[in-house]
Order: structure tokens, then C-alpha cells, then sequence
């Protein structure tokens, strides 16, 4: 122990004695451990942090899936849910859901609640009890009692935290409902719900197997994989399909882990951050070897000393990391501190609450127990790493440098390689970064000039939910009268040029589809044609910006009552009429609970609803007075800036309906901006730490030639005296840097290519192995090379002879 003491008291003089030495690696490492830090902190938040619910790797979402029709995840119907609750030998039990919008109100101004419909079980599945009062029983489930279980977040804005709301009746929907319960504040399943009633799915419609829209969740049994429970699911569901060829043929399941699906779209992009700063890290310690490498030449005197004096070989080990370990716990020190002032910048820009991304919405990036544990491993691991090499470096004989000359009081030619080596790996860790970096710039490049097939500038939409109490579905006047009220409404107000209504906006994270017969074909295999089932006013296609390319469009005189007329975009006439025009051919549907002819009228071009990244689907338009919807949005195209038309849109919707709540109110052009707002954070991340790794290698490769030139101070005056040119001492120092980024930038272009097909699913429109990419990537690293290798060689070609000669 007093061995231990004399060593960290030396330490500490040595580091003293050199701050600029000090200053660099602890700046170094604290831009390094501190980038980790905070990327681990959002990791930790979104990948890593438990989750509020009991044995959650046993959790499992279930859905319907049907890879012949190219669909990759869907609801399940009620028959598929009771056939596979009664038939499944996987599950301990599954639960269904399904969303419910209603409207609040007597509790202030009319409020939109999003709420979700779940079987008695579905709470006890997750294991999560309420933090106030109880949850639904089967009882309540079979009568259809009027209960709700409220979120925490509800009960405390909209309720204001009232202690004795259990027993006290809440209004939706025109409706009393009893509260019951209210759950913890870390519960929030799915995401976003307000409160829960009972779904109460009765036996007359565990026949059906046509209508899908039921969540399901279940619990496996223990030592259940997750493969083996998709394996025999998939059997039980083919099973169902063969019985019900009509709707289930081609159907599959897909059981994804809870944890997955709440991760969404993020887990990738997450990852790939994590990989890339670790190599900055990883670049820092390279980095900080070369130079204690270098510091550790200068020393051997000293280690021989100790040596001769009967000091041992883990004594020095021990006195060389004790050092290197002070440095990396300054650093680490350092990179907490810049986490700590970092985590109000992440949490700004991380992507959460998207309307159109699956992604986990974020309300806090703390530095916790967990992340600091992280960063003080990594720290150590990082003292040990940079430290370890030039401590078995010093591995001398007893009397070798007491042997040498003053002029051999240098680095040994092993040690001279090993520093070459280190500076060769950083120039190839360098490249790797910037190719991966270049390659998300291109992507992102690609998705930004990707045509969303409307113009969202100058557009504003308006997201409604029309209350069956008030607006019935066996009741469509109600609904077409509140459409045409609000359109006339909104077209009056001043810096209006036009107004239209759809059932789902672009963008908007709302959709839903419907399945037809091309009249006169024989459906497949049982299989119907499929479309995104859009319904429209005349006036939605102006309005958006939408070009009609065959045909005609909607008119007024398509209306209820009239010839049922359609509209189709170009993937839909692609895919199901190939190179037939499909004006005036009519399609079969069944949507209305009774078999109708709507005869394709015009043609319209694609739109991405989905964001620039998924390909168009194919859509089907409708008249919406012909095919009225209570899910509604509004587009309003301004003459100017459309945030201006907020609060006057609204107005205009209460003037037909005082008490209709408005979901969302927003600028399509926000929309737009957001559906790239994780490609574009992920790039502006990636980027910063390339352009670190490559300062960082840069730095690297001066120190390397800047010592290399020192050392051959007496060699470069040497070659001058018999005649050497500048020029030529200028080549001799640039040529030795260019071989070492030559063979980095080679092996980094093997390594890059493995990594980039790796993750070639975070590429858009762009290949992993592009030339150009690699090519740009390569010349800006050797610019920077050749710059950084630059100073030291004209540094060397400045050496004036005779002072050579005389050196030391």
C-alpha cells in the first residue's frame, strides 16, 4: 500500500510537471468518454431502462401478417383473437385491445381522449396493478358496465389530481362512465392512452373474421422461445386460414417482443450511434498511446535506473498504468460533465411523439445510476487500454540505456513501428466513420429531394373526430351537413384560397384499408386485391396539390344517391391493371355491409402518406359524401404563412359545432419537416463524430511525423551537409505520412465496406458501397493528412546543418 501511495504521489508530480502533455489527453478523453456517456444515456432511456410491467421478456404483441399481399403487420379480427386464444399452446394467456377516440366533456372544454378497449385480462397479462383503486372484471367485460380506468397523466391535468375521483362519473361521448382506477405514472400502454374501459367483444362477433382491428398481447409460458412461439402460431393460423379462405388465406403472425414494439423505428439508428462513437473512443485511445508512447521513449533512461536499482517488472506496470489511469479518471470526469450539460440537447433533438414514425416519446435523458456506472467502466477500460502498451513497452534490460549514447536516448526502432501502427489504425477507424458518415449525408440527401407527391408549403390540416352520439354512422347527413358547413366556413376566412376534407391526411399516422374485386376477374387464391381506402371531397385534390394525370376528378354532382364513381393513383392502376387503362372499370366492394359497384373515374398521381422513405401504397379515393367517414381531416391552402390560420380554423369548426373537439391542429410543411427528423438527427450526429475522428487523427498523425522529424534531427542535417535539398527533406517527411494513410485508408475501406452492407437497412437510395462516397471520404482524409504531416516536414526542411551536427 505505501508502494501504491509513492507511485500515485509520483504520478501526480509527473502529470504537474507536464501540463500541456496533461491538458491534451484529458481534453481527448473527456470529448470521448463524454460523447459515450450521453448516446449510452439515450440508449439507456429507450433500449435499456425497465419497464413498468411484470416478467416483461415474456410479453409478447401479436399481429396478422400476409406476405404474399406484401402486408407486413395488421390487426387481427375478432374470430382470429377467440381461435387463437382457445386453440394457442404457447401463451399463458392473451388479451385484446383495440382504440377508442371519445369526447370529454363537463370537465371543462370538449377534449379529444384517446382511450383503448381492453379484455378484463389484458392488465392482469401485463402486471401492472392501478396506483389508485381496482381494474375491469370479467363481470363488467360481459354486461358492458360503464367503467374507466384513467392514466396518471389524465387524472392529474384534466382532473387536477382529485383525491376522491374513484365512484365519480366522467362524460364521453354523451355517456357517463364511473372511474374505477387510475394507474401508475410510468404506465402508459400503448403509448399515448388517457384511459381504459372494458371491451366487452361479444359472442356475436367471434365470427368475424372479416373486420380487423384488435390488438392482441400475450404472456408466454415459461421456457417458450420467442421462435418456437411464432413457429406454432404460424401453424394455428394456417390452420384458421384453411377454414376461412375467404379472409384469413396467405395469413401469418408475427409474435414481436413488447420491449421491440414499444422501441419502434429508433432501435437501429440507436445502435449505429453507439457503434460510431465508440470508435471515437476508440480513436482517442489510439490517440493517447501514440503519445505515451512517445513520452515513454524519453523515459527509458529513468526505467533502466529503476531497473539497475532492483525495482520489478509489475512495479513499473503497476507505476505506468497508475498513471494512465489518473489521466482517463480526469478524462472521465471531464466527458461526464460534458454529458451532464449535453442532455438538454439530446432530449431537444431526439425525435419523440412523431405522428408518422414509431418511435417512444422521451420526456427525460437523465444521467443516472446505470449511465454513470457506464462511464466510469469505460473510463477505466480506457486507462487500462492506452495505458497498457506503453507500460509493456517499457519492458528494458537493466543497463540498455545506460549503454547508449545520448544520441540513442530515443525510442527503440519496435517502439518507432508500434507508434506507426497506432496512427495506420486511427487513419483506418477515421475512414470508417467518414464513409459511414458520407453515406448517411448522401441518404439523407436522397430523402430530402424525394417529392411527397403534394406540396405541404402553405398548407394547414385539422384532425376531427366526429362523436357517434352526436353524428351516427347510420346517420351519414349528419356527417356530410357538418363536412360542407365547416368547407364553407373555412373558405370564407380571410387568406383562404381553398379548403377540402379527406378521412386521413398524409403524414398524419392515420390510415386504414379496404379490399375489392376488379369486376370480372377471378380473385386468387382467395385473395382480394387490397388499397389504403381514402375518402375525399371534389375539392381535396386542388387543395393539396395533387395532379390529375387520366380522367376526370370528383365534381359536386357526385354525391349520395348519384352513380358510385372512384378514383385510383398510379401504384394501385400498376399493380393490379398493369399496362390496361382503368378508367370506367368498375370495382366490388363490401365495405357498407352490402355488396357495391364504383365505376374508376379518374387517375391521380402518388402521394407518400407515409413519409419519403415508404414506397406510395396504393390508394383508393372516393367522394366522401358517397362514402361518408367520423374520421376527419381538413387541408386548408393559404395565400400565406398557414400558422397564421390557426386559431381562425378552429373558429370555424366551433361555429358548426361548439362542442366538436379538435384533435391536431397543425402546418402540413411541419409534418413534412418531421417525417426526416430522425434520418436528419441521425446524420448530424453521425457527422459530428466524424468530423471529431478525423481532428483526432489528424492530431495523431503531427505528433507521430512532429517525433519522427525530432528524432531525425541529426539525420536531416546530416543529408543537407552532402547536399540534400529543402524539397527533398520535404518529400522524405511527407512520403513516410503518406504510406502510413495509404495503408490505413486500405485497410479502412475493407473494413467500411463489411460495416456499411452491415447496416445497409439505415441507407436510403443510396449503395453501401458507392464509389463516389468512398472516394470523397478517402481525399478528405489524406487532405487532412497531408496538412497535419505537412508542419512537421516543413519543420524538417528548415534545419539548418551545422546546428544539426552539434545536436545534443
Amino acid at each position: 500500500m505505501a508502494g501504491l501511495l509513492q507511485d500515485l504521489r509520483y504520478a501526480l508530480r509527473q502529470l504537474r510537471k507536464n501540463p500541456g502533455f496533461t491538458a491534451v489527453v484529458v481534453a481527448t478523453l473527456g470529448l470521448g468518454i463524454g460523447a459515450n456517456t450521453a448516446i449510452f444515456s439515450v440508449v439507456n432511456t429507450v433500449l435499456l431502462a425497465p419497464l413498468p410491467y411484470g416478467d416483461v421478456d415474456r410479453l409478447m404483441m401479436i399481429w396478422g401478417r400476409n406476405p404474399t399481399r406484401g402486408d407486413q403487420q395488421f390487426p387481427v379480427s375478432p374470430g382470429d383473437f377467440i381461435d387463437w386464444r382457445q386453440k394457442n399452446d404457447v401463451f399463458e394467456d392473451v388479451a385484446a385491445s383495440y382504440d377508442y377516440e371519445m369526447t370529454l366533456t363537463n370537465a371543462g372544454e370538449p377534449k379529444l381522449v384517446i382511450g383503448y378497449a381492453l379484455s378484463p385480462n389484458y392488465f392482469r397479462i401485463l402486471g401492472v396493478p392501478p396506483r389508485m383503486g381496482r381494474t375491469f372484471t370479467d363481470e363488467e367485460d360481459a354486461s358492458g358496465t360503464r367503467v374507466a380506468v384513467l392514466s396518471d397523466k389524465m387524472w392529474r391535468t384534466t382532473f387536477r389530481g382529485d383525491p376522491n375521483i374513484l365512484g365519480k362519473s366522467v362524460t364521453l361521448d354523451a355517456k357517463p362512465f364511473s372511474v374505477i382506477g387510475v394507474m401508475p405514472a410510468d404506465f402508459s400502454f400503448p403509448p399515448q392512452t388517457e384511459l381504459w374501459m372494458p371491451a366487452s367483444i361479444s359472442p356475436a362477433v367471434y365470427g368475424d373474421f372479416e373486420h380487423r382491428y384488435i390488438r392482441v398481447v400475450g404472456r408466454l409460458k415459461p421456457g417458450i422461445s420467442v421462435a418456437d412461439a411464432q413457429t406454432r402460431m404460424n401453424a394455428l393460423e394456417r390452420q384458421i386460414a384453411a377454414q376461412h379462405p375467404q379472409t384469413d388465406a396467405g395469413n401469418e403472425t408475427w409474435v414481436q417482443p413488447l420491449r421491440q414494439q414499444l422501441v419502434g423505428d429508433i432501435r437501429m439508428p440507436l445502435l449505429a450511434l453507439s457503434g460510431a462513437v465508440a470508435l471515437v473512443l476508440l480513436i482517442a485511445c489510439v490517440n493517447i498511446a501514440s503519445l505515451l508512447l512517445a513520452r515513454a521513449a524519453g523515459r527509458r533512461v529513468e526505467v533502466s535506473v529503476r531497473l539497475a536499482l532492483g525495482a520489478g517488472r509489475l512495479r513499473l506496470l503497476q507505476q505506468f498504468l497508475i498513471e494512465s489511469l489518473i489521466l482517463s479518471l480526469l478524462g472521465g470526469a471531464a466527458g461526464i460533465a460534458l454529458a451532464l450539460s449535453s442532455s438538454r440537447f439530446l432530449l431537444a433533438i431526439f425525435p419523440s411523439g412523431l405522428a408518422n414514425l414509431s418511435i417512444p416519446k422521451v420526456d427525460a435523458i437523465p444521467i443516472n445510476g446505470p449511465v454513470l456506472c457506464f462511464a466510469l467502466g469505460i473510463t477505466l477500460l480506457t486507462g487500462l487500454l492506452f495505458g497498457g502498451i506503453p507500460a509493456l513497452q517499457s519492458r528494458l534490460h537493466d543497463n540498455d540505456a545506460l549503454k547508449e549514447s545520448s544520441r540513442g536516448l530515443t525510442a527503440t526502432s519496435r517502439s518507432a513501428r508500434l507508434r506507426r501502427a497506432l496512427v495506420t489504425a486511427e487513419i483506418a477507424l477515421s475512414l470508417i466513420l467518414l464513409m459511414g458518415a458520407g453515406l448517411m449525408v448522401e441518404s439523407f440527401r436522397q430523402v430530402y429531394r424525394v417529392d411527397l407527391g403534394f406540396r405541404p408549403d402553405r398548407l394547414l390540416g385539422l384532425e376531427i373526430f366526429l362523436p357517434p352520439n352526436r353524428y351516427p354512422g347510420d346517420q351519414p347527413q349528419k356527417q356530410t351537413n357538418f363536412v360542407n358547413d365547416v368547407l364553407t366556413h373555412l373558405n370564407s376566412l380571410p387568406g383562404v384560397r381553398s379548403a377540402a376534407a379527406a378521412n386521413f391526411l398524409p403524414l398524419t399516422g392515420f390510415w386504414g384499408t379496404t379490399d375489392f374485386v376488379i369486376e370480372g376477374r377471378p380473385v386468387l387464391r382467395d385473395l382480394k386485391p387490397l388499397a389504403d381506402n381514402r375518402r375525399v371531397t371534389p375539392s381535396y385534390f386542388a387543395t393539396m396539390g395533387i395532379s390529375l394525370l387520366r380522367g376526370r376528378g370528383f365534381t359536386e354532382s357526385d354525391r349520395a344517391g348519384s352513380e358510385k364513381v372512384a378514383m385510383v393513383n398510379t401504384a394501385l392502376a400498376h399493380r393490379y391493371f398493369g399496362s390496361e387503362d382503368p378508367i370506367d372499370k368498375v370495382l366490388e366492394l363490401n365495405d357498407s355491409g352490402q355488396e357495391e359497384r364504383w365505376r374508376i373515374v379518374g387517375v391521380v398521381s402518388d402521394v407518400k402518406a407515409f413519409g419519403p422513405e415508404e414506397a406510395a401504397h396504393a390508394d383508393l379515393y372516393r367522394p366522401l359524401e358517397q362514402s361518408p367517414s367520423a374520421l376527419l381531416g381538413f387541408a386548408v391552402r393559404a395565400s400565406g404563412d398557414p400558422s397564421a390560420l390557426l386559431k381562425p380554423a378552429e373558429q370555424a369548426v366551433w361555429e358548426v359545432d361548439k362542442d366538436q373537439p379538435i384533435f391536431d391542429a397543425m402546418p402540413m410543411s411541419m409534418l413534412a419537416a418531421q417525417s426526416i427528423t430522425l434520418r436528419r438527427t441521425s446524420t448530424i450526429l453521425l457527422a459530428s463524430f466524424a468530423a471529431l475522428a478525423l481532428v483526432l487523427a489528424a492530431i495523431g498523425l503531427y505528433g507521430v511525423m512532429a517525433y519522427s522529424v525530432a528524432q531525425r534531427t541529426h539525420e536531416i542535417g546530416l543529408r543537407m551537409a552532402l547536399g540534400a535539398l529543402h524539397q527533398d527533406v520535404l518529400r522524405l517527411v511527407i512520403r513516410q505520412a503518406i504510406w502510413l494513410v495509404v495503408i490505413g485508408e486500405g485497410i479502412g475501406v475493407m473494413a467500411a465496406l463489411f460495416l456499411t452492407h452491415a447496416a445497409a437497412t439505415l441507407l436510403y437510395g443510396v449503395s453501401p458501397a458507392n464509389p463516389w462516397v468512398a472516394a470523397v471520404a478517402m481525399a478528405v482524409l489524406t487532405l487532412v493528412a497531408l496538412i497535419a504531416a505537412y508542419v512537421p516536414a516543413r519543420r524538417a526542411a528548415k534545419v539548418d546543418p551545422m546546428v544539426a551536427l552539434r545536436y545534443e
